[in-house]
């Protein structure tokens, strides 16, 4: 059996044909152009899907379900986009329907589900991912937001309707705004081009060579042993443990599981962050849970969002 699993986020549009095993049959993908509103990315989108249709039945796939994760807060029972935090247009739109309807005429009618794409992630990393044998795993993806997922013996929690889990969104004292003010790519960003402009001559600004300066500059400048990059890497690392310690305090998971952009990093990136955590979980809690760099790549929340599709299906 086979599910498409779709993902719109800040800066990647995807969709997928995956197995009921987790493999992706075929994936598709483009570059999300903020500026052209969430009927730009709909219009990419509903080509994307016809494509993906087209070469899954050329090589004889049954597409039974489909469904969609979502970069910001939905309404599950509605199959509508609450809102998005990165592009505007987004909000109260009956995503469900619309790729229900944009997909009839090659599916026919098959059911589609609509799920924030961190919870998708979420429940592709529990279940053939980096906490495949664990209970109860946390899922924490950095990109250009940063979002949570919590699946517990297999299922995803899922609080009152308008979401769960919004790690982003926790407040930082000590920074004076919402974790992805200060752990996000976008604001990684930010601190290389800070860094740049105040060290022209350093490494950082080497590495750009005249491009523009980006969080992509910190692993291959890490790797040549960069003080400058590791103190970015490690401020950002330092909050981001912060507000995970606050989830360890609550719910002691078994696992954390690390994607997004910035876990492209690698290792230099989890052990940051392992490192920050430890000191800051209670003593009875300790050693706090081992933290792991997500297995799944990019195709974490097609693959989530297809194994949530499928879920619904009747075998």
């Amino acid at each position: 059996m086979t599910a498409l699993g779709i993902e719109i986020g800040g800066t990647k549009l995807q969709v997928a044909a995956v197995s009921a095993a987790g493999d992706v049959v075929r994936c598709l993908g483009e570059r999300v152009v903020a500026a052209s509103g969430a009927d730009g990315i709909r219009h990419a989108l509903a080509r994307l899907l016809v494509s993906i249709c087209r070469e899954t039945q050329a090589i004889g796939h049954d597409v039974a379900a489909a469904g969609i994760g979502f970069g910001g807060p939905v309404r599950r029972d509605r199959g509508e986009v609450i809102e998005s935090f990165h592009v505007g247009g987004w909000s109260g739109f009956p995503l469900a329907a619309w790729v229900a309807e944009t997909v009839r005429d090659h599916l026919g009618s098959i059911p589609v589900v609509l799920e924030n794409d961190a919870n998708a992630a979420a429940l592709a990393e529990a279940t053939v991912g980096a906490g495949r044998d664990s209970r109860v795993v946390v899922y924490s993806n950095v990109g250009s937001g940063i979002g949570a997922g919590l699946v517990i013996a297999g299922r995803i929690y899922h609080g009152r309707a308008g979401g769960e889990m919004e790690l982003g969104h926790l407040r930082i004292a000590a920074a004076g705004g919402v974790l992805e003010h200060v752990a996000s790519g976008w604001a990684l960003d930010r601190l290389v081009r800070e860094r740049v402009a105040a060290d022209p001559a350093g490494d950082l600004a080497k590495a750009a060579a005249g491009g523009v300066p980006s969080a992509r500059l910190l692993g291959p400048v890490l790797a040549a042993g960069s003080t400058a990059a590791q103190e970015i890497l490690d401020g950002a690392a330092g909050h981001y443990a912060g507000a995970l310690a606050q989830v360890v305090q609550l719910l002691n998971p078994d696992v954390i599981v690390l994607g997004g952009g910035v876990s492209l990093i690698g290792e230099p990136w989890r052990r940051s962050v392992e490192r920050h955590l430890e000191p800051l979980v209670m003593d009875a809690l300790r050693p706090a849970p081992p933290v792991r760099l997500a297995a799944l790549g990019d195709m974490v929340v097609p693959v989530g969002a297809a194994i949530t599709a499928l879920g619904t299906v009747a075998t």
